[in-house]
Parts: C-alpha cells; sequence; structure tokens
C-alpha cells in the first residue's frame, strides 16, 4: 500500500513538472514587435534608423511572458539606445511583446554643476536639438545636485523635493503644448529662462514671455488643466493682462483670481 501511495505521489509530482515545462515553453517571449510614434503618441512610419528587432529580442528571449518585468526591460533598452525612448511594454500571451517608442525630443535645459543637460518630455536625459532653444529651468532650484544624470536614463535630483518640481515643471510645459503649441515655438511663448520660479509657499510661478504671472497653487494636483483654464484668461480681449504688474493665481480648487500691483 505504500509503495502504492509512494507511486501515485511520483507521478503526481511528474504531471506537475511536466505540465510547468509546458508551460515555460509555451509562455517564453519569442518575438518582439516595435511600434514607432510620433511626438504627439500618433502612430509613425517605421524611421529608417529604427531598432534592430533581434537586439531588443536578445534582451528578453527565453523570458517568462508572465512574470518578465516591463520597468527592467524598458530601463534597459533606454540605457542601451538612448536615441530612442521605449515607454511602454504590451504583453500579447502567449509568448510576444509589443514595444512602443518615441523619438526623445529635448523640451528643457537645466544647469546642473556647470554642465547644460537637456530633458526629453519623460524627463529622460537626452540630446541638445539640432537648432532652435528649449526653455532654461535652472531658475526653479536652488540645490541641483544630481543623483542620476546619466543619457538615456531619467534624471534625478538628490533632493526629492526638486523631483517634484520638475515633474510639475515638465507638466506645465505640456500643458502649454497642449494648446496647441508646437515643441520648436514653446520657448518663444513662455521665454528662454527665468520662466519657473518657486515661492516660498510652495506655489509654481510662471513667468511668460510677454509679461505678467502665472501663480499655480499646489502645482503637484491637475496642473494641466488649471494651467490651461489660466491661459485661457492670461490671452484674452477685454483686459491685458500681459504685463509685469499683473499675476494670475489658480488656487488648488481651479478657481482663478487676477491682482494688480497698482
Amino acid at each position: 500500500m505504500k509503495g502504492k501511495k509512494l507511486l501515485i505521489l511520483l507521478a503526481s509530482i511528474a504531471v506537475v513538472i511536466v505540465f510547468i515545462v509546458i508551460m515555460i515553453a509555451v509562455f517564453s517571449v519569442k518575438s518582439v514587435n516595435l511600434v514607432y510614434h510620433n511626438f504627439d503618441g500618433s502612430n509613425a512610419a517605421i524611421p529608417n534608423d529604427a531598432l534592430p528587432a533581434d537586439d531588443i529580442l536578445s534582451m528578453c528571449k527565453g523570458k517568462s511572458v508572465v512574470f518578465l518585468s516591463k520597468s527592467k526591460l524598458l530601463s534597459q533598452i533606454n540605457q542601451a539606445h538612448p536615441q530612442w525612448h521605449a515607454f511602454a511594454v504590451i504583453k500579447n500571451f502567449p509568448n510576444a511583446l509589443e514595444i512602443h517608442l518615441v523619438r526623445p525630443q529635448a523640451i528643457i535645459q537645466l544647469d546642473v554643476g556647470g554642465d547644460m543637460l537637456y530633458l526629453d518630455s519623460f524627463g529622460f536625459v537626452t540630446a541638445a536639438p539640432a537648432e532652435g532653444a528649449v526653455i532654461d529651468v535652472t531658475s526653479a532650484f536652488d540645490n541641483r545636485d544630481a543623483a542620476v544624470k546619466t543619457p538615456g536614463q531619467k534624471f534625478e535630483f538628490v533632493l526629492a523635493e526638486n523631483n517634484q518640481r520638475l515633474e510639475c515643471i515638465i507638466n506645465a510645459v505640456l500643458a502649454t503644448w497642449q494648446c496647441k503649441v508646437d515643441v520648436a515655438d514653446l520657448s518663444q511663448i513662455l521665454g528662454k529662462e527665468n520662466v519657473f520660479t518657486y515661492n516660498a509657499d510652495g506655489d509654481l510661478l510662471i513667468h511668460p514671455s510677454l509679461g505678467g504671472t502665472i501663480r499655480i497653487v499646489s502645482p503637484e494636483t491637475d496642473l494641466a488643466d488649471r494651467l490651461i483654464k489660466a491661459y485661457g484668461v492670461y490671452y484674452n480681449t477685454t483686459l491685458n493682462l500681459q504685463s509685469d504688474e499683473w499675476t494670475i493665481t489658480v488656487h488648488k480648487n481651479g478657481r482663478i483670481t487676477t491682482s494688480s500691483a497698482k
């Protein structure tokens, strides 16, 4: 009887092992499909300098689709190929991956220890633009010690507060872009330097090139929508708020008020 139970147990274990082996074989990465996008998120044609799919496949081939870490794969791709930014991985079961990429485009620049770094819309360190200027956001930070500043990686300050400020500034720039402003024209609308500062209360102060100040209270909360509404007040046909005597304040609840120094 004991021998029979042992045989049943061994048979059960063998079945489990076979099942696991089959599952590993079925759900192992065998192919990748690279999907390219324009800056606005729309699909782009395969570029001339497209990444070799085999190079990307070599990073994940044979790994479990189920347990594959998307963030680790994205980081690996971005560090190996900083000329492209991989921002999404979609698992197509049972054994394929779809990887979405966009060409990095610098939208801001930042002086770190005398070195000018350029960041894309994801906050990653990228190359300087081939032509034109981008917004210098150095004025928003007192301490600019960097923890990570390697091309192809997300830029990080040593201070957590500065990382939150940087995220808000990038969101503010992208909110301006959402108002149908081309990336190449952002610095003309907002200015090339001294555009962003913070006051003692932690409010984000935006100083557009035409003049005046847009003050965003609690900028970490729903910034894009509130800033776009503020632009609707800033650019109006009845009252000239585009002068340094005016401040437009966007409160946390979305209420907008204006005040003049006069």
